[in-house]
């Protein structure tokens, strides 16, 4: 979408919904980082520890792509973003190391990977294997 089209979309919607534009994700809430450094989310906290002179709350701003198991469908992402949309209902807030942690289980159970060359996240493991995951860390971490 032509940055232009994304504004226009952005104004809109704020004018409508004030404050609603802050809380949009995805593709509509911009690009992806340019110039990303090449760490996956599940090792933002280890990059961090490991170079003193980066700082773990730029990590979380960065935006990354995300492309889906079927290869058609993309998005772009942070970890800030969930940080933003944790579960409202729940008396439970997400936090860091569990936004961090669900990404670290969707790579052990090999159904994200790293593409170094991109700087993103390929899903490549079916929807199913997602959910699978996405509900054991749910009840890891008391969000349902």
């Amino acid at each position: 979408m032509p940055e232009d089209e994304r504004r226009a979309i952005l104004e809109s919607l704020e004018a409508q919904h004030p404050g609603a534009s802050a809380l949009v994700a995805g593709t509509l809430a911009g690009p992806a980082t340019p110039g990303r450094p090449d760490v996956p989310i599940w090792d933002y906290q280890r990059f961090a520890d490991e170079h003193p002179d980066v700082d773990l709350n730029d990590l979380i701003a960065v935006r990354f792509p995300v492309v889906f198991f079927d290869g058609e469908e993309t998005t772009i992402t942070s970890a800030e973003e969930y940080l933003s949309f944790g579960p409202k209902q729940s008396d439970t807030k997400l936090s860091l190391n569990s936004v961090l942690d669900l990404w670290a289980r969707l790579h052990a159970a090999r159904v994200v990977q790293w593409n170094s060359d991109r700087r993103r996240v390929e899903h490549v493991r079916p929807f199913d294997a997602y959910c699978a995951v996405v509900a054991e860390w749910r009840l890891a971490h008391q969000l349902d």
